[in-house]
């Protein structure tokens, strides 16, 4: 249970790494487009080599964003999987759930809004990461 809270809790700096992602990249592609700008005079032999400096940088910066991009999908598909969990929920557990761990405020906030106990909403959480745990795991 408290693996899947964690990573319900993960939901907001998820979506900032998703964020900060996307920005490393145009970075990595304005780079890209400098580099290619630069003529070096060497070129790829008979057997398509890459022998110039210039292409063997561009290449690598071609791999980092390959690689950027593969772990964005991951944290988006991360993202969709906590999502899809919530759907599950009664709205009361995905109340409590959304203020508690994803909006990280405190647990008389839930007591206010929805005028139950905290032992109650204690109760509600368990059985809300309960559920989650299938679809978030």
């Amino acid at each position: 249970m408290n693996s899947t809270i964690d990573k319900v809790r993960r939901y907001r700096e998820i979506l900032a790494d998703i964020q900060d992602i996307e920005i490393r990249v145009q970075e990595l592609e304005e780079e890209i487009i400098g580099i290619s700008g630069i003529e070096m005079g060497e070129r790829t032999g008979k057997t398509y080599k890459i022998t110039s400096s210039v292409e063997q940088q561009a290449e690598k910066l071609m791999e980092r964003k390959e690689a950027l991009y593969k772990e964005q999908a991951n944290k988006k598909r991360e993202l969709k999987r906590i999502e899809n969990a919530l759907t599950i929920l009664t709205e009361e557990e995905s109340d409590i759930i959304k203020i508690v761990h994803i909006e990280h405020r405190k647990y008389y906030v839930v007591q206010e809004k929805l005028k139950l106990s905290y032992q109650r909403i204690k109760q509600l959480e368990k059985q809300a990461a309960t559920k989650m745990e299938k679809y978030i795991s």
